[in-house]
């Protein structure tokens, strides 16, 4: 079995009437754009060779800011969409063809609060058949108003479908195709599954969760919004340490701050080893490698560079990780220059460069009694643990 996915996302969100002029499927929602949220789930599940994603050619300033993150370089490709979803998923549909692909799921970007294990069930209740589908009972009073009259309808036999779907990609390609042959407004074809079963697709269904609900209009956005705080976080650790030892000079360079001292910090920076240890703790944090394999002290670009320059590297590819500093521990081991004189100078410029508050910062300075490099007035270390946070 060979599974791709689908995201059809070039829609306009009509409906959604909000002073943003954002399209609603990449507003952001607690630090990541509602789009994310689906690929994210679906980048999880190794099973899954190819997702694609239909677009807005008009849209392209957001879906370049998405793209570009590390963590979705090689895994999605965008192509254009249509101006109507089902011509958006039949271009999908036609790019997959040429791959090896077997089956599909297909999506709505506007629709991020799918629960992972569905993608599983989706795959589990499709043996046997063309496809599966998830559904939930009508739960309102339905019913139908023409003419200026109402009809009310039985519910105990209707049900609401939602995404992502799931099909045997022969299947649902022929079932696209074959509606160019038949005598149906397009217009009145709201989902996949409808397409399957107009083309007498064996489709499966199971009831889901009311939870998988799609943003249509902003009420819907304010909710998704709102139960995002409280949605699953894990937290990361990054430890962070750096030696430099002491030259000649009248300062030093340390967390940003130039200090007045009778000595220099030698290195092919600035030799900030405050920050080269923050900034390693960061990477660790994420699973990347050391500030030497992004910045190669060896390359005469970085000759006397500003470390804030690898510092703000390390916070993008936080950022692009998806993750938040929740706090940092900083611990400076030398015997000069007076550390603890400086502290709240120090919290307060990292605070800036580091865009969290001072009292997520700690900061403290010891000695090695006299032991060691550091004893030996030679030089100063600093280790640093860095706390991330970052949504599932």
């Amino acid at each position: 079995m060979r599974i791709s996915v689908i995201i059809c996302a070039a829609g306009d969100g009509a409906r959604f009437q909000n002073d943003d002029p954002t399209p609603k499927q990449y507003l952001n929602v607690n630090g990541k754009t509602i789009i994310e949220y689906s690929i994210d789930k679906f980048i999880e599940l190794d099973f899954i060779e190819n997702i694609v994603v239909t677009i807005n050619p008009g849209h392209s300033e957001y879906v370049q800011k998405i793209i570009r993150k590390d963590k979705y370089k090689g895994k999605i490709t965008t192509i254009p969409g249509s101006t109507t979803r089902l011509k958006s998923v039949q271009r999908g549909l036609e790019y997959l063809k040429p791959t090896k692909v077997t089956h599909v799921f297909i999506h709505d970007a506007a629709r991020p609060n799918f629960a992972i294990k569905l993608l599983k069930k989706l795959v589990e209740f499709a043996k046997g058949f063309d496809g599966a589908i998830p559904i939930i009972e009508a739960t309102n009073t339905i019913k139908k108003f023409e003419n200026k009259k109402f009809q009310t309808l039985d519910r105990s036999n209707l049900v609401e479908s939602q995404t992502p779907q799931f099909f045997r990609f022969k299947s649902i390609y022929e079932a696209y195709e074959n509606l160019d042959m038949l005598n149906i407004s397009t217009n009145q074809i709201t989902d996949d599954a409808q397409v399957a079963e107009i083309s007498g697709l064996r489709i499966n269904a199971f009831l889901d969760s009311p939870k998988n609900y799609k943003i249509t209009v902003f009420d819907d956005y304010n909710r998704f919004r709102i139960e995002s705080v409280n949605m699953s976080q894990y937290s990361r650790i990054g430890i962070g340490f750096d030696v430099h030892k002491f030259g000649e000079g009248d300062k030093l360079r340390l967390f940003g701050i130039d200090i007045p001292f009778s000595k220099s910090l030698e290195g092919h920076s600035d030799a900030d080893v405050g920050l080269h240890s923050i900034t390693d703790a960061i990477y660790g944090s994420i699973g990347s490698d050391d500030i030497g394999s992004h910045f190669n002290p060896e390359n005469k670009q970085w000759k006397n560079a500003d470390s804030k320059i690898f510092l703000d590297h390390s916070l993008k590819k936080l950022n692009d990780f998806g993750g938040k500093i929740m706090n940092v521990d900083i611990i400076v081991i030398c015997e000069e220059p007076n550390i603890n004189a400086r502290k709240e100078a120090i919290k307060e410029k990292l605070s800036v460069l580091l865009s969290i508050d001072a009292s997520m910062i700690g900061l403290k300075a010891t000695t090695t009694e006299k032991l060691g490099f550091a004893g030996r007035k030679e030089g100063i270390a600093v280790q640093t643990i860095v706390n991330i946070s970052v949504k599932k």
